[in-house]
């Protein structure tokens, strides 16, 4: 090991801890103050009953099985699907340890249907269930951070990863009991293994194992975790393009060593899945059945996400998602609704952007960059990679998700953007000259982006009597156009972007001039 290799390793290692320690304490702080949903009630009452039946050793007891047959639940056939033995343990194990009395599980679970209030989790109980969040939420920034280092370099990690913590949705989502922050965590931890595993062109196959267990962890903690599946197909085809600086190139002896990473990626990824259901280890046919039907009640019963279709991918529908995610709605229309002869208003303020001006901008920049490169995908193999990232999660969203007010099912495809805008912000400040300048607009840059979510603090760490709904109303880009202090912080980025393109623009022409033959 040289000794330039071993200060990058190092100061690599400084870097996770620092984002990891930062992240943690910025999603953790108070977690008594932060509102509460409805499913967070829900997923609370079955982490209880079920942590509680395993420490009274009731092993037999169906309910560790599946919600199906169980009494001391509320259930209904489309809660079959949602019913998760990892996500009830990582819930309920930290409330369990926290409180000694048993709660109203039962009650808890019927939130939505027969809930009393009288009876519901106390401010301690729900802030108990949460414990786990920041850890998994903080674990993913730095999981960010290395996966940008790997793919481009270090300087996009360290932007990847900054985005990524002040990104408003998962600023809150790490603070709360929903599936989310578990189903990312895994997810992203996968894509890293799964890079990890095609980092030097041969696969490692201990890496991609590994990649295939945690992907199948995902898995069960919410199906939805299939919208990476696309890119983690990509990563296995192109990995030998991974190290194209050393000259490994595929030839036709690599397509059967390709075809059995794929085969062997997603049939470990399959049998993980099934080895989190206690009912696989009792009869895995019937177990695999049951998760079928589950499946079918879900499609059936739940109108805001069901089986992927076709007929998801429409021009309106689109553009209802990058209005989402990257911009507003210019001007007032309506649209057809997500279940039958309802009608959405589109406006400024519906629906809210989950993005803010300094991601939007630099995502379209590095979306630029991405389609300019990718014409050479032998050359650029990572900003491919990045590419069909992008298309795959929002073909993806547009097929299986049916409402996009429940804004949590656009988290992949959120993701997907921040590295997007993260590559484009590398490449516009890579190329300043002068250093200072350049670091302090880096800076100003996520302060921009980081003010957009947190300049609404007492609503995120002081309103433990409130509830949230979806889809969130804080921290979005028309509020940061509304407040005064953040639409200032905007307009002077905006007006330090302009002139970042002037000096370059004009660069770039004094070198043109200087080059032609006098």
């Amino acid at each position: 090991m040289t000794l330039i290799h071993f200060i990058n390793t190092k100061s690599n290692h400084i870097i996770s801890i620092v984002l990891f320690l930062g992240s943690f304490l910025i999603y953790s702080y108070n977690l008594e103050g932060q509102p509460w949903h409805g499913d967070e009630i829900v997923y609370l009452g079955q982490a209880g009953e079920y942590v509680h039946l395993i420490k009274k050793g009731d092993f037999g007891n169906p309910c560790l099985r599946s919600i199906d047959k169980c009494d001391y639940l509320f259930r209904i056939p489309a809660y079959g699907l949602t019913y998760s033995p990892l996500r009830n343990i990582l819930i309920g194990f930290p409330m369990d340890i926290k409180n000694d009395d048993i709660g109203k599980f039962y009650n808890w679970s019927c939130y939505w249907q027969c809930y009393i209030r009288d009876m519901g989790p106390t401010v301690k109980e729900i802030t108990t269930g949460r414990m786990l969040s920041p850890l998994f939420g903080s674990l993913t920034v730095t999981i960010s951070f290395l996966i940008g280092k790997i793919l481009f370099n270090r300087h996009v990690g360290i932007i990847v990863s900054l985005f990524f913590l002040f990104y408003d949705l998962w600023l809150w989502y790490s603070r709360t009991i929903m599936t989310e922050v578990h189903y990312i965590f895994f997810a992203m931890l996968s894509f890293l293994l799964l890079l990890y595993a095609f980092k030097a062109g041969n696969p490692k196959f201990k890496y991609l194992i590994s990649s295939a267990i945690t992907f199948g962890l995902a898995l069960t903690s919410k199906i939805l975790s299939i919208e990476f599946s696309v890119l983690f197909l990509g990563i296995i085809l192109f990995s030998g393009l991974f190290k194209r600086q050393i000259g490994y190139i595929h030839g036709k002896r690599h397509i059967p060593k390709i075809g059995l990473s794929i085969f062997l990626f997603f049939a470990i990824a399959l049998v993980s899945l099934f080895l989190t259901e206690p009912g696989f280890y009792e009869n895995p046919l019937k177990q695999i059945a049951a998760m079928k039907k589950d499946m079918d009640n879900y499609n059936r019963d739940v109108w805001f996400i069901g089986y992927p279709t076709i007929h998801g991918i429409q021009i309106d529908r689109m553009l209802t998602v990058f209005h989402y995610v990257l911009f507003p709605s210019f001007i007032e229309h309506k649209i057809p609704g997500p279940y039958q002869n309802s009608i959405i208003n589109l406006s400024w303020y519906n629906p809210p952007t989950f993005s803010s001006i300094a991601l939007t901008i630099f995502f379209f920049i590095g979306f630029g960059y991405l389609i300019y490169r990718t014409r050479k995908f032998k050359i650029y193999p990572s900003e491919t990679l990045v590419l069909i990232w992008f298309i795959s999660t929002l073909v993806l969203s547009l097929t299986i998700a049916r409402d996009f007010s429940l804004e949590r099912y656009l988290l992949p495809l959120a993701i997907s953007i921040i590295f997007i805008a993260s590559y484009g912000f590398w490449n516009f400040i890579k190329n300043i000259s002068h250093h200072k300048t350049k670091i302090t607009f880096a800076a100003f840059a996520i302060f921009a982006h980081s003010v957009t979510a947190l300049l609404y603090w007492p609503k995120i760490y002081s309103s433990s009597g409130t509830t949230w709904t979806n889809p969130l109303g804080y921290g979005t880009l028309q509020e940061s156009l509304d407040n005064p202090f953040t639409f200032v912080v905007n307009v002077i980025f905006v007006g330090f972007l302009l002139c970042m393109f002037i000096i370059q623009f004009r660069r770039r022409q004094n070198h043109t001039i200087t080059l032609r033959p006098k």
